[in-house]
Parts: structure tokens; sequence; C-alpha cells
């Protein structure tokens, strides 16, 4: 049996354990925390908890689990529940069925459900609705809508070989669209990725905005879900649990200070106790920036890939995406989902969970001192911009501020102008909890090691692949080249699988390898990807640049002109044909002629 030594015991590095134990090696998996899961573990609050209640449950931020993940949901379902014989954590995942936009200069939110949209122009249609339900100029609806749909027909030739040179901002266009629009335009991929749309590539948020979309409009209830309680309580600890079994060996609060090379080969590795360690293969399961600060000239002088991340400047690749929970006297459940908040200074994003944990009993007898009957959970995702009520970046804040913003910034999007029926009061609120990995013993800013990979424009090229050129290395986390290609749950786990077959292969092992999916998109859409790849080797642009999409107020000339040019009469018919190949193919002849 070959042993493999994990560092990391976040998604990454669990996963990898989990694949490669099933195999039959022998893993150990080695981490600095005295805790499991990375970011994605929950953070009791230490003292809060009396009478045999739970602490209060605080956590790096809240967790969600789009249509589009697929590894993680996976790995759930080969995974005991705890306690439940019969049933695996997949089964605690909640449907969200509703979302809701709240703007601070308006005297209500808006509440959006989810319906199933069966053709391609469904997109611009459902686009064009929230739209107006916004009050957004009609030009900005027809030009966003048609960089989607440009997007969704665009080859994947295309979007790796010029998309991921562009912002999200420069692809879109957003300097054509009005004021409010460009507000909002900023905000979403913030509030859902923790990326600023000038920062980061058109590929990437392109990608994932679509998922997105396609999961909003997807009917059923695996579109966005939620645990049914604390990640860790939920999923990670059975986890744990379920590896020790298999045989996995944990070793917790251990810090890795480097690996040592010897003939083109890892050698062993090194930690803060017991000495060094060997194995035959090794992952290297951490973020971005702490494996940036591990590349030792000698591992890049054996993989050009690792020498390329060495040389990348890490504070371009990454941002902060930091959570804080309010515990409220009294449960507010607001909407059944996730709550964004466009025009707030620090692009929140916020979720009520207790309406989610209802099979672990009711909230206040389970957790804390029993006074707590209420809890909302909220991601900051921008850090950089002052405040309203305390004028300074969240950086810049001490605790106590952070919380006075963000508490300031929800009062004033979800009670509007209305002080009588008000959504929240200052007598609701028990206490809050902000992540314990911000480090603020060195004083302001905080230290904060739990940033995210933020893809900006040409980041690919400095990414590796999980099967480093040396021969026992490994790297797995969500910054390697996987499908999910974003910062998230599914990516760290795809990249784990990655690892572990990389491992699989280099030992001959005859076990089959960990499913890996890509990212699926309409079948509809096949033929015109097909016909933009033709475009694109023929250094040509996508067919609505090249048919003269300039700015919003040609959008609806675009259209009737691409009609035209198809030989189609109505806009709804050229929509249809997404799904006759022939058209295109028709479409790929007088292409090769010219």
């Amino acid at each position: 049996m070959p042993d493999v030594i994990v560092v990391g015991g976040g998604i990454a590095g669990l996963t990898a354990a989990h694949e490669l134990v099933e195999r039959g090696f022998k893993v150990h998996v080695f981490d600095s925390r005295a805790t499991w899961g990375g970011k994605a573990r929950s953070q009791p609050v230490p003292g809060t908890g009396t009478q045999n209640r739970r602490a209060l449950p605080g956590e790096h931020g809240f967790r969600f689990y789009p249509r589009f993940y697929r590894h993680v949901i996976d790995q759930m379902q080969r995974t005991p529940a705890a306690g439940t014989p019969g049933r695996t954590v997949d089964q605690h995942l909640k449907a969200t069925t509703e979302s809701a936009i709240a703007l601070i200069d308006e005297d209500t939110w808006f509440r959006f459900s989810r319906r199933r949209l069966d053709k391609p122009y469904d997109v611009l249609e459902a686009l064009e609705l929230f739209f107006q339900k916004l009050d957004f100029e009609p030009s900005d609806g027809s030009l966003f809508g048609l960089k989607m749909l440009q997007f969704l027909s665009s080859s994947d030739e295309r979007r790796l070989g010029q998309y991921e040179k562009l912002s999200w901002w420069d692809y879109t266009q957003g300097d054509r669209y009005s004021p409010k629009f460009q507000r909002q335009l900023r905000a979403v991929p913030r509030t859902m990725v923790a990326m600023d749309p000038r920062r980061g590539s058109a590929r990437t948020l392109g990608t994932i905005s679509m998922q997105l979309i396609l999961d909003f409009a997807s009917s059923g209830v695996n579109n966005d879900r939620t645990m049914g309680g604390p990640t860790s309580q939920m999923w990670l600890d059975p986890w744990v649990a379920h590896l020790r079994g298999l045989g996995v060996q944990f070793h917790a609060g251990v810090r890795f200070t480097g690996f040592d090379v010897s003939e083109g080969r890892i050698s062993r590795a090194r930690f803060d106790q017991g000495g060094p360690r060997t194995a035959d293969h090794y992952v290297l399961a951490v973020p971005v920036e702490a494996a940036h600060a591990l590349i030792t000239p000698e591992l890049a002088a054996l993989d050009p890939a690792l020498a390329r991340l060495r040389q990348t400047d890490v504070e371009e690749l990454v941002a902060w995406m930091v959570g804080i929970q309010f515990f409220l006297y009294e449960d507010v459940p607001l909407v059944r989902g996730h709550i964004f908040y466009p025009d707030s200074p620090w692009a929140l994003t916020s979720i009520s969970q207790p309406q989610f944990w209802r099979e672990l009993g009711l909230f206040r007898t389970q957790f804390g001192d029993g006074q707590v009957g209420g809890l909302l959970s909220i991601d900051i995702s921008d850090w950089d911009t002052p405040g309203t009520f305390v004028p300074k970046r969240a950086k810049d804040c001490t605790p106590e501020e952070i919380k006075t913003e963000v508490w300031g910034q929800l009062k004033a999007a979800l009670n509007g102008g209305d002080v009588v029926e008000q959504v929240l009061t200052d007598a609701l609120l028990h206490s809050f909890h902000l992540d314990a990995d911000l480090d603020y013993s060195a004083g302001l800013p905080p230290a904060n090691p739990s940033r995210l990979l933020v893809h900006p424009p040409r980041s690919w090229e400095a990414r590796p692949d999980a099967a480093s050129a040396i021969p026992n290395l490994c790297l797995a986390g969500d910054y390697v080249r996987t499908h999910t290609d974003l910062a998230t749950m599914e990516g760290a786990c795809e990249g784990g699988r990655r690892a572990a077959n990389a491992i699989l292969d280099r030992a001959g092992s005859r076990a089959p390898r960990a499913d890996i999916w890509p990212l699926t998109e309409p079948a509809e859409l096949e033929p015109w990807k097909r016909l933009d790849a033709a475009l694109y080797q023929r250094g040509r642009p996508h067919l609505f640049e090249l048919l003269g999409l300039q700015s919003a107020y040609q959008a609806a000339d675009t259209l009737r002109r691409f009609s035209a040019f198809t030989g189609l009469s109505e806009l709804d018919d050229w929509m249809d044909q997404f799904r006759v190949t022939s058209v295109v193919d028709s479409l790929l002849m007088r292409i090769g002629r010219r």
C-alpha cells in the first residue's frame, strides 16, 4: 500500500484523502488548526452554550450549494450522516426557493421566485422583467442580455484565448450603462463570488454568471441549497469520522514548514512537531497564498508551473470575503433564501439560517443560553470602500466598528423609510461574531490568512495543474486548474480529486479514477458554439460583434439584422433555431466561402 501525506485539512485535502483511502492508500492528513474543514468549518463562539446547548454557531461565511456543485454533493452522498443510520450528509441540504434584493434608497425590497426557462430567448425575457422591476433603463437590459447570450454562444477557444485576457467589466461594456445599472454590475459579482468585475477575468466571471443564471432559471429543489445546520456539525465532523473509520490518520495542530528535495523528488516533509516525515506521495492542499510562500527555489527549479506561480504577485490574485453573524433574540426569516444588497458600500449578502435548521429543533433550545432565537449570517465582500455609518474601510475598523457599520447597512436596506414597521431594530440584537480567522493581535488592519482567489485576467497562465512536474508531489486547492475555475468548495473538491487521480496514475493503480465533471450549459447552444469556434479560428469576432453590436441603443437593430442574416423572419423563430443544427451548418458554409 503506498502511503500519502496530505498537508492541509480543508475541503481539498479531505477530498484527496477520501478518494485515496477508498482505493487502498495509507493517508495522513496534517493541519495547523485544531479543527477540520478550513474556511468551510464552523466557528462555535466560546463560552456561549449553557445547559447542554451548543455554543452559538459562528462561521467564516455562510455556505450555499448551487446546482452546478457536483463534486461536493457526490462527496456528501458517500458520507454517512451522524446518528441517522441509512442517511447521508447530502440529505441535510435544504432548498432555497427564492431570493431578494434590498436597496438602501428604496422603501421596500424585491423578492424573486425561480421559474423555468425553456428557450434561450427566455433568458433575455427574464432579464428584461428583472430589470423592469428594479426600474433600470431598457437599454441597460438590452445590452446586458445580449452580452449574456454572446457569452453563452461563445466557444471554449474564444473564452480562453480572448475573454481570459479581459475583465468582466470590459467584456460587458460596463462604461456604456446608466450609473444605476453600473452600481448593480459592480455589486453582483462581489456579493456572489467576492469578485470585482474590474479585476476578475471575463472568462471566469462569465462562466460562473452563466451557471448562476441557469440555476435561477431552473425548476426543482437543487438549484440553490443551504445546509440544514452548522456546517461542521452537519457535514465536516461526520466526514472526518467516516475517514477515520476508513483508516485516515489525522494530525491536528501541527504546522507544516516545508519540503526537502533530493534527486528531483520530494524526500521528506518537515513539521514543527515530531520531526520530518516521509511518504511515497505528497499532496500540498493549502490556500494559494500559503502555497506561494512554500515554493522554494529548489521546488521551482523542478517545475516550470511552480516557478510561474512563485514569480506571480500573490497579492494581485486574492481579495477578502469575510463573514459576520448577528444573533437575535427573535427569529427574522426575511426571505427563504439569500438577500443581496447591491448599493451597500461593503457589498453585503445575507441569509436567515434558523428557518432551514428546523430538523435540529427550535434554535434557542439547541444553541447559546436560551435567549437567542434568530441568526443572520452576512458576507462582507468589499473591505476597501469607506462605510456610511463608520466612514472608514472595513480593513481599518475594529470588530465593534464593523458590527456597527454592517448592522446600519442592513437596517437602511431592510427597513427603508418605514419607522413604524421596522424589520430590524436594535432591541433585536443579542450579540455578534466576526470571522475568527481575522487576527487583530498586531493592530489594524488585521491579518487575514483566509483570502480568496479572484481570478484576474491572465491568471490562468499562472495557475498550476494538480499534477506537479515533481513526480511525487501533487497540488490540491481551489487555485489549481479545474473545470469549476472558482474559489469555492466545489473548486477545492475538484482540485482534491484531480490530485488523487494523478497519484493513482503515478502509482499504476487499477482502481477506478475519481469522477471529474465539466460545467454544463444548454445543449441547444452547441451548434452556435461550433459556429463561433470557426469564426475564432479565422480570427473573426463573435457573430454579434461581427454584425455591429456597439451599444445598448443598437441592440434591437442588431437583433433584427441577425434575424435577417439567418433568413428568419421573426426573432422568436430565430431563437427557436438554437435547436436546429442545419442553420449553423449553413452559416459555417458561408464563412468557409469567405
